[in-house]
């Protein structure tokens, strides 16, 4: 895994329903993404989900709070300014529009060693622009100066 952005699928079929359902917080799509990301993500790594449009993270911190207990760190320590979402951008066939995120580094000092090694790995349920995908890695990196992964259930074209 040494890429910086690595998704499961394109965002059709069943990897849409997944994907839909999370955003839509189904208890069972949640669940199954969870065991989605379980497969992708290293045992003893940090677990960073992201935050939706709004600015702070919601159903993917339920995705993350779904994963196996005790394998990683969970840490929601992303935000950002609530902003027009990414699809809406595409839907409207308007180019995406770069923003800011803040990472709070008060959350590595809740980190164990252990996991902090194994890497940042920031999870989302659809990798749309890359816009988010990118703010998200520039906070961690200009504030921490760790590097981060970006991990997804599907990526979906820019048309």
């Amino acid at each position: 895994m040494n890429r910086t952005m690595i998704w499961f699928g394109r965002y059709e079929g069943w990897l849409r329903y997944l994907a839909k359902g999370v955003k839509y917080r189904d208890a069972e799509c949640i669940r199954k993404s969870a065991a989605l990301f379980d497969l992708m993500l290293p045992d003893h790594c940090v677990v960073v989900p992201m935050p939706s449009h709004m600015g702070l993270a919601g159903c993917m911190l339920e995705v993350a709070n779904a994963l196996p207990q005790g394998k990683r760190f969970i840490m929601d320590s992303l935000e950002s300014e609530p902003h027009e979402s990414s699809q809406s951008q595409k839907k409207a066939g308007f180019a995406p529009t770069p923003f800011r995120m803040k990472f709070d580094p008060a959350a590595l000092e809740r980190c164990p060693q252990a996991d902090l090694n194994g890497g940042i790995y920031v999870i989302d349920n659809v990798l749309c622009t890359g816009v988010t995908a990118t703010a998200a890695i520039k906070a961690i990196q200009d504030c921490s100066g760790l590097d981060a992964k970006v991990v997804t259930l599907a990526y979906a074209t820019w048309r």
